[in-house]
């Protein structure tokens, strides 16, 4: 029999399987993009994309994580999720479409609006996806999420968008690429968990859905405006052509994270909701991660706190060379979030939902007040940053407190898989820089140098996961090691055969 543990960590297998894959191939298709796109294209498309995420949680309004999180799940439950889902996207689509030009005049752009609108045509294509991935991530089905999620940002963002910038659409290729994505993801997601199209109207079916789906929107919400707060003041504050520096500082290093969280956050999700009654098993889940996400996180911070020269110069082009200090003081924040949300995801598991809602509120206002002192004090984009970081360690510092009254206590414990990933990280910083510092000196090109770094902090990686102090991970990577040697092999007898 299959045991709990053994499908979290087949799905974990798919779902990393996913993350690297993209990971790999983002930075190609963002090289491309940043070479056929300037600063200014990509400031107009990180306002637009705020005000689209913002509509997006009247679009989900919680349905998909209340499928996800309840215990149990009735035929009704699922027709009115996709019921709602289809009203509220069709919702927000005109809503966002009158509300549009308001954006022109906050971000001191026209260009916003048009491209604003183009992202929300996607909010009915984004919702018809919902009730399809959360029965596969309710089922630990990640394998098909992969299928999706690869295809999909292959399709939308390596084939569309490239090709529609390509072709002279400027900001505009981006949200039609997203379009591209979601009908992607629709068809496949749909293929392996077909659902019920049939509308249902009867307030029963709706009643458990929503109200934990409420308030874990308003979390949600809080989260996007904490996330958005940089992009909503910098747009503000500077032109367009800024807000595009940061931007691409902070998709290139902090973005592929975040999708490392999200990752975690849909896996464990509904693994620590189905023993949220068992203490014990959440405190060896939580602990469990937190160990293997640490050393994983800081050994990659490290890495592109030395490697950000090489990585703006190769990935983004000259033209972004102002964000190479945005990116080395980015890097210093990367851990954090994630390892925070890790703890959120164990107080949404246990429905402990005003806990999140209080420490995201505190988190905002003190973020706003950061980035606000950042801009008074004259620090710059740089600034920003900082105060990013700054305050990303008090969440996680808060959301710790969180995670120990959850597993009952083991403070020491949470603290000491913190510091592990930090010597990991400051080793695999020192064997870098001291790589790599010759190599600059010498004027060596930074295509050679990246190749360099990729070798040494690759080999970091490794060493980190398969040797490393957590059991779990080394566990988890021999699996995966040893299965992507035997596909090869396979591969490989079956070409010479």
């Amino acid at each position: 029999m299959t045991t709990l543990k053994d499908r979290t960590f087949h799905a974990l297998k798919w779902s990393y399987l996913s993350f690297f894959t993209n990971l790999l191939l983002q930075p190609l298709f963002s090289a491309l993009l940043a070479r056929l796109l300037g600063p200014k294209e990509f400031g107009v498309v990180a306002a637009a994309t705020v005000l689209y995420s913002a509509g997006y949680f009247l679009a989900d309004l919680g349905v998909g994580v209340a499928l996800v999180q309840k215990k149990t799940l009735t035929n009704e439950n699922v027709r009115a999720a996709f019921t709602a889902s289809v009203v509220l996207g069709l919702l927000s689509t005109a809503l966002a479409w009158v509300i549009a030009p308001l954006a022109g005049p906050y971000f001191e752009d026209p260009a916003v609006v048009p491209v604003a609108r183009a992202y929300a045509a996607s909010y009915i294509l984004s919702t018809l996806v919902i009730v399809s991935t959360s029965l596969l991530r309710r089922a630990l089905r990640f394998k098909p999420i992969m299928i999706a999620e690869v295809s999909s940002y292959v399709l939308g963002i390596g084939v569309t968008s490239v090709g529609m910038a390509y072709l002279g659409f400027g900001a505009f290729s981006l949200p039609i690429g997203v379009a591209v994505q979601y009908v992607v993801q629709l068809v496949v997601t749909y293929a392996f968990a077909r659902h019920s199209l049939r509308p249902i109207f009867r307030w029963s079916a709706y009643r458990d859905l929503f109200g934990f789906g409420s308030r874990a929107t308003l979390v949600t919400f809080l989260e996007f405006l904490s996330s958005n707060i940089d992009t909503l003041m910098i747009g503000r504050l500077y032109d367009s052509a800024t807000l595009g520096l940061y931007n691409r500082a902070y998709n290139t290093v902090c973005m592929p994270l975040l999708g490392l969280a999200r990752n975690f956050t849909r896996v464990l999700a509904p693994s620590f909701g189905q023993v949220q009654d068992d203490q014990a098993k959440l405190r060896t889940g939580y602990l469990t991660g937190l160990q293997a996400l640490s050393l994983v996180l800081f050994t990659l911070a490290f890495g592109v706190l030395v490697c950000a020269p090489e990585i703006v110069h190769v990935l983004l082009g000259d033209k972004f060379a102002a964000a190479v200090p945005v990116m080395q003081v980015l890097a210093l924040f990367i851990p954090f979030p994630v390892l925070s949300n890790l703890a959120a995801v164990l107080a949404e598991a246990t429905a402990r939902l005003n806990v999140k809602i209080a420490v995201q509120t505190v988190y905002l206002a003190v973020l706003a007040a950061a980035f606000w002192g950042a801009h008074r004090a004259g620090l710059g984009l740089a600034g920003f940053a900082l105060a990013l970081f700054v305050v990303g360690v008090m969440r996680d510092v808060a959301y710790a407190f969180v995670a120990r009254g959850i597993i009952g206590g083991h403070g020491g414990a949470i603290l000491r898989a913190h510091l592990e990933g930090l010597a990991a990280g400051l080793l695999t910083g020192v064997a870098l820089l001291a790589a790599v510092w010759p190599l600059r000196s010498s004027g060596v090109s930074p295509f050679v140098i990246i190749a360099v770094e990729l070798v040494v902090g690759g080999g970091a990686m490794l060493l980190v996961t398969l040797y490393g102090p957590s059991a779990e991970l080394r566990v988890l990577s021999r699996k995966l090691l040893r299965a992507v040697t035997d596909r090869l092999k396979r591969t490989r007898d079956a070409v010479r055969s």
